[in-house]
């Protein structure tokens, strides 16, 4: 079960308050402050009566995340608008993937370290080497047509 393994590198993640992981096995995991916990509890209850894969719910100035993977469900508490809100989904898809390293102490994670974690064992390639050859003209060595600006 990878994001119960994983729990500790999604409660260090910059912006996340609070996250529950529940199990197959019965067990449920919490991390962070311990005032979300009956809020986690109600949440990742909701999500079983319906239908959907991932839920979202607004708690005055927070938002919940709740989300299935494989056999395990996680809630995740951050504040709306949080910049982490972009890629928690898909962060916690690749968590429930595989068991990360563990934690060093005192080392948490950004949002940015856990992306590029997760982006590991993504089929996505950047193409910068074509827009940084040189050729002249393009501005992306400094050098070539001089009458042209370098906007790069």
């Amino acid at each position: 079960m990878s994001l119960r393994a994983n729990i500790e590198h999604l409660a260090a993640a910059q912006g996340i308050e609070a996250v529950a992981v529940d199990n197959p096995s019965g067990a449920r995991e919490f991390r962070g402050d311990s005032r979300w916990s009956a809020v986690l509890d109600g949440a990742l209850s909701l999500l079983g009566k319906t239908d959907e894969p991932t839920i979202r719910l607004v708690v005055g100035k927070h938002t919940v995340v709740v989300q299935t993977e494989k056999e395990e469900t996680v809630a995740v508490v951050l504040p709306t608008g949080h910049a982490i809100a972009k890629s928690l989904r898909r962060m916690i898809r690749r968590m429930s993937r595989k068991v990360r390293a563990p934690l060093q102490p005192g080392a948490a994670p950004t949002a940015a370290d856990l992306e590029a974690d997760a982006a590991e064992g993504s089929d996505l390639e950047e193409s910068s080497s074509s827009s940084s050859s040189g050729a002249p003209g393009t501005g992306a060595s400094g050098h070539g047509d001089e009458s042209r600006p370098s906007w790069g």
